[in-house]
């Protein structure tokens, strides 16, 4: 544990010089300053003393938490939840979150931080989504004989629980009452480390994204500008899916006279939405933004320069293009694929099962450059048999893998009240 206590500390002492320039990292900090009474006082005053114990690492693993929580507290209006955050992203934009009693950051993985939030929060039972193997936060939760859980978790032969150094971290999966993972492949991958507390479940982003489209947000701007057309939305979109992306745009645009283009960012900050403006207009292409709230489009192409409502832009679009392909890896393919999306992303997909699901049922489909997304967008816009029959096999394939939720909380239900 010490190489491990070390980390922890040099990469809190980082994360201190950072802050003095990077934004992220000043949020990081500043929200976990003072925590020790900022949480005390709230405990008490709000008597969350026994309470259930939420942690997402940030805002993806809230969003396949959140269906379990809400569901929670929908059958046990009195149950007291607490909900932490690892990154900034998450808690910034989530710390106001209705279903949750107190929204607040989790200390860094110290033994002496470990100790004092347990102790101020005494929680009923921890449950942790998808990726949180916080050493000391785990031995000592299991030390005070609180119930830890997983959900949503997949287990990778990549992972450090089967490398030379992943002893503790091995050990650490064993303080795990139960682990909810989303594939049959991980209840495999824990019989071989010889954890028999493995339940397969699914994920819950299926049941999280159903809910949206049940009662999606209606935006008058984007169902207007989308009225009539075949439209293309770029979700989550980094600079490389833009580039090939309007590259492909500018040779079907001409054949296509009613083809849209919606382009919603991954960073919508001030820079990055310059430098696709920029790109725009080195195109010589025209645009709207969002944010000017227009009431008449004259343009083929609307950026979304907002957050919080890109669930629900989908429900506008034809085609869905992914971002984040040509990066660290695609972003979420399930908001665009439950509302009857066929999807198209970049070749970095490797770590996502939905991603090879979707190709399989030929949902998905794979770009390598701004050519073969020109190819496949021309297919699905001159194929209605094609497209219609995509979009169907979209729809069911989110379906036919709801229920986690469910399973979960009827398992949870020993602890809450």
């Amino acid at each position: 544990m010490f190489m491990y206590n070390f980390g922890i500390y040099a990469f809190q002492f980082g994360l201190r010089l950072a802050s003095w320039f990077n934004p992220k990292a000043k949020l990081w900090i500043e929200g976990r300053r003072d925590w020790k009474a900022k949480l005390s006082e709230k405990v008490n005053s709000l008597q969350l003393d026994n309470s259930v114990w939420f942690h997402c690492a940030s805002l993806g693993e809230f969003e396949q938490g959140r269906t379990v929580i809400e569901k929670i507290k929908r059958e046990y209006p009195h149950q007291k939840i607490v909900l932490t955050f690892f990154s900034p992203s998450g808690y910034e934009i989530q710390k106001n979150y209705p279903f949750a009693d107190l929204v607040t950051y989790l200390p860094t993985d110290t033994p002496s931080n470990v100790k004092a939030f347990i102790e101020i929060l005494n929680p009923k039972v921890a449950v942790f989504v998808k990726y949180e193997f916080w050493l000391n936060f785990l031995f000592e939760l299991k030390k005070r004989e609180i119930p830890a859980i997983l959900i949503s978790t997949v287990i990778k032969k990549h992972q450090p629980f089967f490398k030379w150094y992943g002893r503790n971290f091995r050990k650490a999966l064993q303080t795990y009452k139960t682990i909810y993972t989303q594939d049959v492949h991980s209840i495999k991958l824990l019989r071989v480390l010889r954890i028999g507390t493995g339940v397969l479940a699914g994920d819950t982003r299926f049941d999280r994204v159903l809910q949206v489209c049940s009662a999606p947000k209606t935006i008058r701007e984007i169902e207007e500008f989308s009225r009539n057309a075949f439209v293309i939305i770029a979700g989550s979109s980094w600079q490389k899916d833009e580039e090939y992306l309007i590259e492909a745009f500018l040779r079907l645009k001409p054949n296509h006279p009613n083809l849209k283009l919606i382009i919603a960012p991954h960073e919508i900050d001030r820079k990055n939405i310059d430098r696709l403006k920029n790109l725009l207009a080195k195109n010589g292409l025209s645009y709207h933004l969002f944010s000017d709230n227009s009431t008449v489009y004259t343009h083929s192409i609307l950026v979304i320069n907002a957050i919080g409502f890109l669930s629900s832009v989908y429900q506008y679009g034809t085609v869905g293009v992914i971002g984040g392909g040509f990066n660290n890896g695609i972003h979420n393919i399930l908001e665009p694929t439950v509302f009857g999306l066929p999807v198209i992303f970049g070749p970095n997909y490797k770590k996502f099962n939905e991603a090879y699901e979707t190709i399989d049922l030929s949902v998905g489909f794979v770009m390598n450059n701004s050519d073969e997304l020109q190819v496949k967008l021309q297919e699905l816009i001159s194929n209605n048999m094609l497209l219609s029959e995509s979009s169907r096999l979209a729809k069911n394939y989110v379906l036919k893998n709801s229920g986690a939720t469910s399973k979960i909380v009827n398992d949870l239900k020993a602890y809450v009240s």
